[in-house]
């Protein structure tokens, strides 16, 4: 109950402004489905295809028992709040969904699109990342400015946010519920896109919980890379590298490792290849 009220007071500070055009008695206008253009800051991407079809069926039996909240564009109007009404009205074979048609600016279509939402826990954890840094940024606004409108701490705005730095194939994985918040907060303590994507997939196909994943990500950091042995230099070596070399005309490596080892000879094309088999062939057949 104390998530609601927190929304409530958030909206009433964030829209004090936001009133219903005067239209004689008070009651929602029925307007034409056909001249309903979708919330341009709508946050939410995924749709329950589940629960959009058990609302359709509701609403052909009871009606829309809510009203939309739409603005006036012109000869046409915008969705501010109730998509899914519409989206299972529209199913349901309704020609018109009753609507009360509002004032609203930009910033306030995205706060009542946004707070509808979040009221409802109806966005995954990178939809709500994905709204929260659009509104922060495109109206100029604090995390804890933004937690105070929807309810939230600083904090828990800061760790959605954070999300954004996942890599698209991770977002797209908390997206659709193959990885939680919690496993998308425990990857980025890896140190760069190709190990959060790897350490994700693995993740995902063996079925780590949050624990689990945030040891697996700490043993990783952990783990100190192996030293290369420093390999020892015989002159010997050195001097029949630089004879190779001058018969060949090109490089050459020989890694000793105490009387065997292995002989690498460069070549940048085929036909540089061709004269060094020649050479080597020459040499044969005179021995």
């Amino acid at each position: 109950m104390k998530r609601n009220n927190a929304l409530g007071r958030g909206l009433e500070s964030l829209l004090p402004r936001i009133e219903e055009k005067p239209s004689g008695n008070g009651t929602p206008a029925d307007i034409s489905v056909t001249k309903i253009d979708p919330n341009p800051f709508q946050p939410r991407i995924d749709w329950d295809d589940e629960e959009l079809s058990s609302l359709t069926e509701s609403i052909k039996q009871q009606g829309i028992l809510q009203p939309l909240v739409l603005r006036r564009n012109e000869e046409r109007y915008q969705l501010i709040a109730g998509e899914r009404r519409l989206r299972a009205s529209i199913l349901a074979g309704l020609d018109t969904v009753p609507a009360f048609v509002r004032e609203a600016d930009d910033r306030q279509m995205m706060a009542l699109a946004l707070i509808e939402n979040i009221q409802r826990q109806d966005l995954n954890p990178m939809e709500k990342a994905e709204a929260f840094s659009r509104f922060c940024t495109e109206f100029k606004m604090t995390q804890e400015e933004l937690g105070k409108q929807v309810g939230i701490s600083r904090s828990a705005v800061a760790n959605f946010q954070r999300l954004m730095e996942l890599p698209e194939q991770v977002k797209a994985m908390v997206r659709s519920g193959k990885l939680s918040m919690g496993h998308g907060r425990a990857l980025l303590g890896l140190p760069n896109e190709e190990a959060r994507t790897r350490v994700a997939k693995l993740c995902h196909t063996r079925g780590y919980s949050v624990r689990a994943l945030e040891d697996a990500v700490r043993k990783s950091l952990d783990r100190k890379p192996a030293r290369k042995k420093k390999e020892k230099v015989v002159p010997e070596i050195r001097q029949l590298e630089n004879e190779l070399q001058r018969i060949l005309g090109t490089r050459i490596i020989i890694k000793d490792a105490g009387g065997s080892g292995k002989l690498e000879i460069e070549y940048s094309s085929l036909d540089e290849l061709d004269r060094i088999l020649s050479i080597l062939r020459g040499r044969k057949s005179s021995v």
